[in-house]
């Protein structure tokens, strides 16, 4: 799930089933929901490069491979992660590292260091959204 600690939708009425799903799940929408939808995924995609949005859908500490993942997805493109990170840590107040806290265990190389979301609100210089690449080809 892209946000963590979601609440359980609650709906009523003829939304009585109310769940979270995909966007790539949703059955076709009515009336003109298509558009809303497409709008909305539109002006987060834009957010995302020069707000500090993107730490909203992570926990309130992440890897910075984390923090990737959230552009990746919004974005529907891989990003090359020593570029993403070296952009990341250039922007004043995007992220903080977490002091102190233990590093975090993925598998394989060494542990992710932990971060928390800065006291910026805008980005600088942007982290511009690349365009989509062909099979294979990294951005970023």
């Amino acid at each position: 799930m892209l946000v963590p600690g979601l609440p359980e939708p609650r709906g009523g009425g003829d939304a009585a089933h109310a769940q979270w799903t995909p966007v790539g799940a949703l059955p076709e929408p009515a009336f003109d929901h298509a558009r809303i939808i497409a709008d909305a995924r539109e002006r987060i995609r834009a957010k995302l490069e020069y707000t500090c949005l993107a730490t909203a859908f992570c926990p309130p500490e992440f890897t910075l491979g984390e923090l990737q993942q959230v552009y990746e997805t919004v974005w529907g493109v891989e990003l090359d992660r020593p570029n993403f990170r070296r952009k990341v840590l250039a922007s004043p107040g995007f992220v903080e590292p977490v002091e102190g806290a233990p590093r975090r265990t993925g598998g394989r190389g060494k542990p992710a260091a932990l971060y928390r979301a800065g006291n910026a609100t805008t980005l600088h210089p942007a982290l511009l959204r690349p365009e989509r690449r062909s099979e294979g080809e990294r951005s970023v």
